[in-house]
């Protein structure tokens, strides 16, 4: 057996040898382990320290906006994805940019811009400065055209704008729809460009201007044995190109078995009082019957009017102040024949303002209004028994009115006018109206008032248009007394043949297509007036004057009506009609030629219409029926000079009448008439 004691002392060193070496590694490894973790961290903060200090030399510290006038600031930065403490990107910033001229286009400001010699980036120790300026499209020009007799003032301050003003497309449009309500103008267009010279807005306004001046003559007593209108007429509708409107006019009324009646007019319109936007109208008339005056004073005839209308669909009110006195001699009929003759004497006076809420889209609008009516009746002749009982009131009425409609309008032609621009309103507006008569402040007894007026038209496409009016009143007391009901809707159907609604227009003239050129146009209207509890008071009337075409104007009385009336138009154009208008022309400046160098445009446009009518009348005791009905057809023309100012409608022709008990025969009857939109 072997003896391990002699080899115990080297053991013992090879264990110590290796407890040391195990020592040292561990202290060997535990130093790099206590250097290396040091280097790595003072790297770390080393980056982002520097990380640290770009963040704070690229922080956006201060950010200012400019030039925006229409919006708030909160508005514009609301866009923008820069904005003070966000890191400052140029990519972002251009970004930004293009969000607010975007904005700022999706709201009609067709030429805001950001003005790049304003823009600054100042960049600092603590952060980014950035500032910027918005030009939202200052206009720095405006020049108009086409005035050959308005003055150029007088275009000008129908705009909204003027230079120095911001740009925005609905005032654009707004203003070219208020140039064309003026009945001296045919057509306003505005054409805005930038203009790099300026470095601004420049608009070009091209209207056309209509001939103001223009007479009248009507001398059917003369032709017709039963009488009639005998009428001389002068009217300026643009009285030495001010805008302002002037008339002077000679009526003598004559009538089977009643003495010759004679009326002189005088008439005169002040639109932008002072250059506000008050309109004065004022007229007076001067009566004769048969070969006496009536004094001045013993029968005043006026109408004055002071009115501040919503003249822009920016305007938050608008007022109205309105006197008259009027003496007319009133009929009553029975049966179609005259019973007796009333002079009526009726004095108003009334008063509005309305205060208006919302946009230009839609709006919501409070009033408060007072009107005080004072009429007089006087029994002059007599024809036999009558239920007429007309009485003297006092009405003075105080009340208020609340109502919304919503704002929208196609542009369109030959409908109301003959080749002139029209804007048709395809909104909606609804209105009521409460007031109450007091003998407090004079009303010969205490009673109520209430109306209700509701319009609502739309379009389909560009071939359809409709309008409706429903329009309701009544007074009452202990109980519903004297209620009206007024109904009238228009149905146009446009371009049936669908040939353009471009074949004449007041600044081209016709458009050349040919020796003939038609547009068709097919029209529906449905009239209706209701009275109630009006016997003796008043009475509806049915006949030519209303509409029902071919029987005389007062054929058909009771308390309530229908009408409906088709009419098929064919407006007639090409190089033919175009001759005919020139001629005409040719002729009118060969007149004027002593007094005017410049040609005259008469703009002669007609249409060929077919018609037909149905109507209904009843009362309280005779009720409505449907076998009983008045109906006419005919046919004829329906024109216009187009180039002269104001309404100038005129229509020739035949109609036929169905329903006469009396005759026997297919009789025609001739008729014409002038300012007849329908």
């Amino acid at each position: 057996m072997a003896n391990f004691g002699n080899i115990r002392p080297p053991f013992r060193t090879l264990c110590l040898i290796v407890v040391l070496s195990i020592c040292i590694q561990v202290e060997i490894s535990s130093e790099i382990a206590d250097e290396t973790p040091q280097s790595v961290r003072n790297t770390s903060e080393k980056t982002a320290a520097l990380q640290a200090l770009a963040d704070e030399v690229n922080t956006v510290r201060s950010l200012v906006i400019k030039g925006n006038a229409s919006f708030s600031e909160q508005q514009i930065r609301a866009l923008m994805q820069t904005d003070v403490w966000s890191i400052y990107d140029e990519a972002r910033l251009e970004a930004d940019f293009e969000a607010i001229i975007r904005f700022y286009q999706e709201k009609g400001y067709q030429f805001a811009r950001i003005v790049e010699a304003q823009n600054y980036v100042k960049k600092f120790e603590d952060g980014i400065y950035l500032g910027f300026e918005i030009d939202e499209g200052i206009i720095g020009k405006i020049t108009v055209s086409g005035n050959t007799n308005t003055r150029e003032n007088v275009i000008l301050r129908e705009l909204l704008f003027q230079v120095g003003d911001v740009y925005i497309e609905e005032d654009k449009t707004e203003s070219e729809r208020i140039l064309r309500q003026k009945t001296y103008i045919g057509s306003a267009n505005i054409v805005p460009q930038w203009d790099a010279s300026l470095e601004a807005v420049a608009l070009h306004v091209n209207i056309t201007d209509l001939w103001s001046l223009r007479g009248a003559f009507d001398p059917l007593p003369l032709v017709n044995p039963e009488g009639g209108k005998f009428l001389v007429a002068g009217t300026d509708f643009n009285l030495f190109g001010s805008g302002h409107f002037t008339q002077f006019r000679y009526e003598g009324v004559i009538e089977r078995e009643e003495k010759t009646r004679h009326f002189i007019r005088g008439r005169y319109q002040m639109p932008r009082l002072l250059n506000s936007y008050w309109n004065f109208d004022g007229e007076f008339a001067q009566r004769l019957e048969g070969n006496t005056w009536t004094s001045f004073l013993e029968r005043p005839q006026y109408v004055f009017l002071l009115e501040r209308p919503q003249y822009s669909l920016k305007s938050r009110w608008s007022a109205r102040l309105q006197a008259s006195e009027l003496n007319n001699l009133r009929r009553w009929y029975e049966n179609g024949v005259k019973t007796d003759i009333f002079e009526q004497n009726r004095q108003t006076a009334s008063g509005t303002i309305l205060r208006y809420f919302g946009g230009r889209r839609r709006q919501h609008y409070i009033g408060l209004w007072a009107e005080s009516q004072r009429s007089r009746h006087a029994l002059i002749e007599s024809y036999g028994e009558s239920k007429a009982t007309p009485s003297n009131r006092d009405i003075n009425l105080v009340g208020i009115t609340v109502g919304r409609k919503r704002v929208a309008y196609y542009k369109t032609r030959f409908f109301r006018k003959m080749g002139q621009e029209e804007d048709f309103f395809t909104g909606s507006q609804y209105a009521l109206s409460i007031g109450y008569a007091s003998p407090l402040y004079g009303s010969d007894m205490a009673e109520s008032y209430t109306r209700i007026v509701g319009i609502s038209a739309w379009s389909r496409g560009e071939h359809i248009l409709s309008t409706t009016l429903i329009d309701l009143s009544t007074y009452f007391t202990t109980r519903i007394e004297r209620p009206k009901i007024q109904l009238q809707t228009s149905w146009y159907y446009i371009d049936v043949f669908k040939t353009g609604n471009d074949i004449y227009t007041v600044d081209k003239g016709f458009r050349k297509k040919g020796f003939f050129d038609f547009h068709q146009t097919l029209v529906a209207q449905f009239i209706t007036e209701m009275q109630f509890g009006w016997s003796g008071e008043d009475q509806v009337i049915l006949g030519s004057d209303n509409g029902l075409r071919g029987y005389d104007p007062q054929q058909f009385n009771g308390e309530k009506m229908m009408l409906m009336r088709i009419e098929s138009r064919t407006l007639c154009g090409g190089d033919f009609f175009s001759k005919i208008d020139g001629a005409l022309g040719a002729v009118a400046t060969f007149i004027v030629k002593p007094f005017i160098k410049r040609s005259v445009k008469v703009g002669l446009v007609l249409s060929a219409t077919a018609f037909a009518d149905v109507g209904y009348i009843w009362n309280g005791k005779r009720t409505f029926q449907l076998s009983e009905p008045k109906r006419s057809v005919g046919f004829g023309l329906r024109g216009s000079f187009s180039r002269v100012s104001g309404p100038s409608i005129f229509r020739i022709g035949l109609a036929f009448p169905l329903d006469i008990p009396s005759a026997s025969t297919f009789e025609p009857q001739f008729f014409y008439g002038f300012n007849q939109a329908f």
